[in-house]
């Protein structure tokens, strides 16, 4: 079942504005806006999928794969860049982000994780 949910995820994993993508070729540079986009299709898709007894691969394999290279990406961050403080960053508070970002990532494993065993 291709639900409207699921076609988003897929236009959105196969886009430039893919977080694990977009972070990957802009080397490292955070995208709130591709983060925000990814939280409300994956949480539209679990909800959608709520009474089917399995996801898609495509979603599952999200899952198992980008959002925990997005963490270990996110994880390794040391510092912001010059145009990071040029937005009002400093150190502390960038990493403060990422940290909030990784627990935010951290948290959406845990709801797919959940919804496996309801």
């Amino acid at each position: 079942m291709l639900t409207e949910s699921l076609q988003n995820f897929r236009e959105y994993h196969a886009s430039d504005e893919e977080l694990f993508m977009y972070i990957r070729i802009n080397a490292g540079k955070w995208n709130e806006e591709s983060f925000t986009k990814m939280k409300r299709i994956v949480r539209e898709v679990i909800k959608d999928y709520q009474d089917e007894d399995h996801y898609p691969k495509i979603f599952i394999n999200y899952f198992v794969l980008n959002i925990p290279s997005i963490i270990n990406i996110l994880s390794n961050f040391r510092g912001c860049t010059d145009e990071e403080i040029r937005m009002g960053y400093t150190q502390e508070t960038y990493l403060n982000m990422i940290a909030e970002k990784i627990k935010e990532l951290k948290k959406l494993q845990l709801e797919f994780q959940k919804s496996l065993w309801v």
